[in-house]
C-alpha cells in the first residue's frame, strides 16, 4: 500500500538550479481572497504560504503568458509532495483542506520551458472559505446532492483525497485514488484506499453529484475489518 501510496503521491518538479523564494501571502481586513501578480524566468520559482485551518476549502486558480506555467498546491511541513499538481490537474484546484498550518502554493516553469529561459507573468488568485454548513446546523442536502461550489474534473481526485485524509486521520500521502467514474445520473464517483497502519487499509468511494459538488466520503470496508 505504501508503494501505492507513493505513486499517487506527486513530487515537485526539481528546481535545484535555482533558489524557491518565498512570500506570506495575507488577506486584506474582511476579506477571504486576493489576486496574486508575479513574473517568474527559468527555473525561479515562488512559493506563496498561506495560513488556514483544517477544514476550509481552498480555491486557487493560475493565469499566466506562458502556457508552460503551473501551480501545485504542497500541505503543511512538506517542501516537495503535493496534494494537487496543475501539470497534471490543470489550472485551477478546489479542495477541502487537511490540516493546520502554512500551505505551499508553488508556482513554477516546466522543465522545456525553465532550460530555455523562458519567461511567465501570472496571476494567481486564492481564497479560502469555511466549509458551508460548518458552524450553524440546518438541514442536510437531498440524498445525491453536494453542497459548496462545483470541482472540476481533472481536480475531484485531489479534492476526494483531502476528504478521505480528513475522515480517517491520515496524511495525503497514504490515501490513493483511482480513476474516475461517470455514473448514468450524471455523477461522479472515485474510489480509494486509505491505510490506517495498525487498523489496516479501508477502502471508500468519494461522490460528486451531477454538477461536480461533492457529496460524501462513503465507507466501503465494514466496521472492524
Amino acid at each position: 500500500m505504501l508503494s501505492a501510496a507513493a505513486a499517487i503521491a506527486v513530487s515537485v518538479p526539481a528546481v535545484a538550479q535555482a533558489p524557491v523564494r518565498s512570500e506570506r501571502v495575507q488577506f486584506a481586513r474582511g476579506a477571504s481572497s486576493t489576486l496574486l501578480r508575479g513574473t517568474i524566468k527559468g527555473y525561479q520559482t515562488i512559493d506563496y504560504l498561506l495560513s488556514a485551518r483544517a477544514g476550509q476549502t481552498m480555491t486557487a486558480s493560475l493565469s499566466s503568458s506562458n502556457r508552460s506555467a503551473y501551480f501545485n498546491v504542497l500541505p503543511p511541513g512538506s517542501r516537495d509532495v503535493a496534494i494537487f499538481t496543475g501539470s497534471t490537474s490543470g489550472n485551477r484546484f478546489v479542495g477541502r483542506l487537511p490540516s493546520n498550518g502554512d500551505y505551499r502554493l508553488r508556482v513554477y516553469l516546466m522543465r522545456g520551458a525553465a532550460r530555455r529561459g523562458e519567461r511567465a507573468d501570472f496571476g494567481l488568485s486564492v481564497a479560502v472559505t469555511t466549509r458551508p454548513g460548518a458552524g450553524a446546523p440546518g438541514p442536510g442536502p437531498r440524498p445525491g446532492t453536494g453542497t459548496g461550489q462545483p470541482v472540476a474534473p481533472g481536480n475531484m481526485a485531489a479534492y476526494c483525497r483531502g476528504e478521505a485524509s480528513a475522515q480517517y486521520g491520515v496524511r495525503p500521502a497514504y490515501i490513493a485514488t483511482a480513476r474516475l467514474i461517470r455514473g448514468r445520473n450524471g455523477g461522479s464517483t472515485i474510489d480509494g484506499t486509505a491505510d490506517q497502519g495498525r487498523s489496516g487499509i479501508k477502502r471508500f468511494r468519494c461522490r460528486f453529484d451531477a454538477r461536480g459538488r461533492f457529496i460524501d466520503v462513503m465507507a466501503l470496508t465494514r466496521d472492524g475489518e
